[in-house]
């Protein structure tokens, strides 16, 4: 199964994006283009802070661990996404294949403080937006590249991820 990156290149323009690899939820002429940026960590905080901040309530019998929150784009930071292993199941998603699924569906997070969550997963806030045309027109302008890859997974996603896409070929 490939997945679809969009990498910055080094030229990138625009700060907010520099060294960034977003993984594509779509991209047409009809509805533009939307991503996740999955590599720009936010802060660490405990998982009970978080529930506090989003205004949930926790369910009773909680294993507070810290998480990690990424910056998943500039639009709508208030909107939590999840991206997490497929061994677990989400009933409500946008993205789901082999290696990953991506849902805004809560049930993930109380089941990550119940101990029965995913594997792996990754909490994002906000999305990446293009109106139709607008990505393409960046892409000419050489501020992005486009990578299929099925060797590098999302959760793998520390610094030296947008080193790697970025100097790979596409599989």
């Amino acid at each position: 199964m490939y997945t679809e990156f969009l990498v910055a290149k080094p030229s990138m323009p625009d700060h907010r994006f520099k060294e960034t690899v977003i993984v594509m939820l779509y991209h047409n002429q009809e509805k533009g283009a939307a991503g996740l940026v999955i590599n720009k960590p936010i802060e660490k905080i405990p998982i009970s802070e978080f529930f506090k901040s989003s205004n949930m309530i926790p369910p009773d019998k909680i294993i507070d661990q810290e998480i990690t929150l990424y910056w998943g784009g500039p639009v709508d930071p208030e909107h939590i996404f999840f991206i997490h292993s497929s061994e677990y199941k989400s009933n409500d998603f946008i993205i789901s294949n082999n290696d990953f699924t991506i849902t805004r569906e809560p049930k993930v997070l109380f089941d990550i403080v119940t101990n029965k969550g995913p594997k792996k997963y990754i909490i994002l806030l906000g999305l990446s937006v293009w109106e139709p045309g607008q990505l393409d027109s960046e892409m000419k302008r050489d501020d992005w590249d486009k990578k299929l890859n099925n060797y590098t997974s999302l959760f793998d996603n520390g610094k030296e991820m947008w080193g790697y896409l970025i100097s790979s070929r596409d599989v």
